[in-house]
């Protein structure tokens, strides 16, 4: 689940790390009057759950009321990476004299949980991490330790940190925070370091497992009432779901495979509507509700399911996509790669439907291929 940062910044309150003032806005005029009770220069940032809004135009700093106003009513009504922005948040300004990065993330691969640091924050951090890995600190730890705050502060004077004091009670405390909210990922960018020498989080993003939710009873409220509707009805299949603001619906039987088909579509010229993973529970019910889901979009031109069964049963699969298409309607091209259990039974009862490709082949790029021809796209 992520976290609204409005939301996440009061967990960091709860802890006494420092964050901006600020209230979320959900008009121009609600914008205007937050602006004037925090006096001077506010920030305006669109509130979506997706990074990149910066470089969007969803974060602008404000004069004053009557330009936070004017700010807040173009950003309102923008979609910034598939996400439409109703509503901002409103924030006072706090001027960094030097920005850092700041993250607890669990590391699956290593089996850790990570503390991470990097003295260069703000905006192009992705990509300073790409020229230069070792300008990243990080600190692994076992899962379930405490991380006292000497070992972090020695830490960082390996490291050659100037004055780390301030630093490493910040990174202690979001460290515990992090495990305390059950994150998966809890990052701080900027960590703004303040003309009074105290350190703010002016940005935070937080995601909490899902299977952990039972034990934050305040933010499993808000995932039930601030997610949209197409994420709530995935939720109640049983999916993952990401949108996008692509064309091409995608339905994928595992993260990976969704990923390297929506690589590959981007290969082919066409542009992903969703990331949607059914994960090992495939049912009728699941691909019926997923395709009626995806093709209820209007701007999804063709649809394409990238399935492998095992245990699951693909007729079972099948079954669901022919009632979606039933009940929905077929006018728009479905490319179906289908293998595993009871494979051929599932392309027996699939190649009788219109307008529906069955791919046997296990390369996933004919099938994309076959769709961008259907689709008339420039490859």
């Amino acid at each position: 689940m992520i976290v609204p940062e409005h939301l996440a910044k009061q967990c960091l309150s709860a802890y006494g790390l420092r964050t901006p003032a600020g209230r979320v806005a959900a008009t121009a005029e609600e914008a205007r009057n937050t602006a004037q009770q925090l006096g001077g220069t506010c920030i305006i940032k669109a509130l979506i759950p997706i990074g990149g809004r910066g470089k969007a135009g969803g974060v602008k700093v404000c004069a004053g009321s009557a330009e936070a106003a004017k700010t807040a009513s173009a950003i309102l009504g923008m979609t910034i990476h598939g996400h439409k922005v109703n509503k901002v948040l409103v924030e006072e300004a706090m001027p960094p004299k030097t920005e850092y990065y700041a993250a607890v993330m669990i590391n699956q691969a290593m089996g850790s949980v990570d503390l991470l640091l990097c003295l260069r924050g703000g905006m192009e951090i992705e990509n300073l991490a790409t020229v230069d890995s070792e300008a990243i600190l990080c600190l692994h730890t076992v899962p379930g330790r405490d991380l006292p705050l000497h070992e972090v502060r020695a830490w960082l004077a390996k490291a050659g940190v100037d004055q780390p004091e301030a630093l490493a009670l910040f990174l202690t405390t979001l460290f515990r925070a992090g495990r305390d909210l059950d994150a998966t990922l809890l990052e701080i960018n900027p960590l703004a370091l303040l003309a009074d020498g105290k350190l703010a989080a002016l940005d935070c993003k937080l995601e909490v497992d899902d299977s952990a939710l039972y034990r934050q009873p305040a933010l499993h409220l808000v995932r039930d009432t601030d997610i949209t509707p197409l994420e709530q009805e995935a939720k109640r299949l049983g999916v993952s779901f990401v949108p996008l603001d692509g064309e091409i619906g995608v339905i994928a039987s595992g993260a990976g495979l969704g990923m390297a088909t929506l690589d590959m579509l981007r290969h082919k010229g066409l542009t992903p509507a969703n990331f949607l993973d059914t994960g090992g529970g495939i049912s009728v019910p699941m691909l019926e509700g997923a395709v009626a889901m995806l093709l209820g979009a209007p701007l999804v031109r063709g649809l394409i399911i990238n399935l492998y069964g095992g245990i699951n049963r693909m007729l079972d699969a099948a079954q669901g996509i022919a009632a979606a298409l039933e009940k929905c309607g077929h006018e728009r091209p479905v490319v179906a790669k289908i293998l595993g259990n009871q494979q051929e039974e599932a392309w027996a009862l699939l190649e009788k439907l219109p307008n529906v490709h069955v791919f046997k082949d296990v390369q996933s790029e004919k099938a994309v291929a076959r769709l961008a021809a259907v689709l008339g796209a420039e490859v």
